[in-house]
């Protein structure tokens, strides 16, 4: 019987993770104006704090029911969200930043954790629902903060959106026999071979993740050059970067109920977006407006790669496993966001550069190769040992 206390929790989490999401981002053209400096270092210090927090979560995920690794995630992303409006200098506003990376790293690892608990088949579907639910959230926040553009102190209001979701945690008394809190959800013991065949999807996350970060980190900023626009309409950009996820992961979310395979999604939709931003890039110095009308549609396609590629991976292990190959999933992903980002800044020396994305379609054309490795391997696996695990 689903929990249904926990799945509220959990989709309140999310929620959460939206705000934090969109909130950084949409916040950077104004903020630079504010501090009179370039904040682009925002982003890899974003997910540097979040990389940190998926590799605290491990040990947490293992003594304690994930409802607690959620709750100071959450309580993490409120500090954060407080205190980013009223930093006076690039370095208050850049530890900001990796402090909501840090919670949001929490909060990832636990609710993807959970999200299996609380799943009846494949943590696809849930997944897929969860993360439509951070898009929605993270595609409203940047219109708050473009209202807020002028009286940036306000902004720190959004803070209740996490502190609501402690609130909704906490009085939640975490029953003895609750998937989330049994001994079977905690790693208490890996069996490496299963760990194995996960190998090409943890490479692929990291490639996947990294790209979207440099569209979702920059989705005010890559607008605000490519178009000289004022920041606050820039911020807009955020908030149709996350609209446009969100129409991408609730449609994948329907294919799935449709029965279709997630590979076929995966590996699609990714080659499709390979292809458009090297269209991007080839277009961003002379046809702006095309080249962003070609990212848009570079961000529908990418919208549910990673709620697939995780949710694949977690079918394929039993609960001993799930949440020590959860956290170190959630871990490469982290280190793609925060080494492509910077990889980037190096090479293109601007977010809205040529180089920018003909870089990232490069590293986006390997991960559809990898999910048929990945697929292949599957069943190979399946075929010569036991079956594979998948979750009940």
């Amino acid at each position: 019987m689903l929990d249904t206390r926990l799945r509220t929790g959990l989709f309140a989490a999310f929620a959460s993770l939206g705000v934090t999401a969109a909130f950084i981002p949409a916040m950077l053209p104004a903020a630079e104006r504010a501090i009179h400096g370039d904040l682009s270092a925002a982003v890899p210090a974003l997910f540097g704090g979040l990389l940190i927090g998926v590799l605290l979560s491990g040990p947490l995920l293992m003594r304690f029911p994930p409802r607690v690794t959620l709750i100071l995630g959450s309580v993490l992303q409120a500090l954060a969200i407080a205190s980013a409006p009223w930093a006076g200098t690039a370095v208050a506003f850049l530890i900001a930043a990796a402090i909501a990376g840090l919670g949001f790293g929490l909060v990832e690892a636990a609710g993807a954790v959970s999200a299996k608990s609380v799943s009846t088949g494949s943590a696809t579907g849930i997944l897929s629902a969860l993360l439509g639910t951070v898009a929605v959230c993270a595609a409203v926040t940047p219109l708050l903060v473009a209202l807020g553009a002028s009286m940036l102190p306000v902004l720190s209001l959004l803070a209740l959106v996490p502190l609501a979701t402690v609130a909704l945690l906490a009085r939640r008394s975490e029953p003895a026999h609750s998937a989330a809190a049994t001994t079977d959800d905690t790693p208490a013991r890996r069996d490496l071979r299963a760990l194995i065949v996960l190998i090409p999807f943890a490479v692929a996350l990291p490639l996947y993740v990294g790209v979207e970060t440099v569209l979702s980190g920059w989705s005010a900023t890559i607008p605000e050059r490519a178009l000289a626009l004022d920041p606050a309409l820039a911020a807009l950009g955020t908030s149709v970067f996350w609209g446009l996820m969100a129409v991408g992961r609730f449609t994948a979310a329907g294919l799935r109920r449709l029965d279709v395979s997630p590979v076929v999604i995966l590996a699609s939709s990714t080659a499709g977006a390979a292809v458009l931003l090297a269209t991007a890039g080839l277009l961003i110095e002379t046809a702006p407006v095309f080249a962003l009308l070609a990212l848009a549609v570079v961000i529908v396609l990418f919208a549910p790669s990673y709620g697939l590629i995780v949710g694949v991976a977690l079918d394929r292990l039993d609960p001993a496993n799930s949440a020590a190959a959860t956290g170190a999933l959630v871990a490469c992903g982290a280190v793609g966001g925060t080494f492509v980002p910077s990889l980037v800044l190096l090479v293109g020396d601007s977010p809205a550069s040529s180089a920018t994305f003909l870089l990232s379609a490069a590293l986006c054309a390997a991960v559809p190769v990898l999910v048929l490795v990945g697929a292949r391997t599957r069943r190979a696996t399946s075929d010569r040992s036991s079956p594979p695990h998948v979750v009940a």
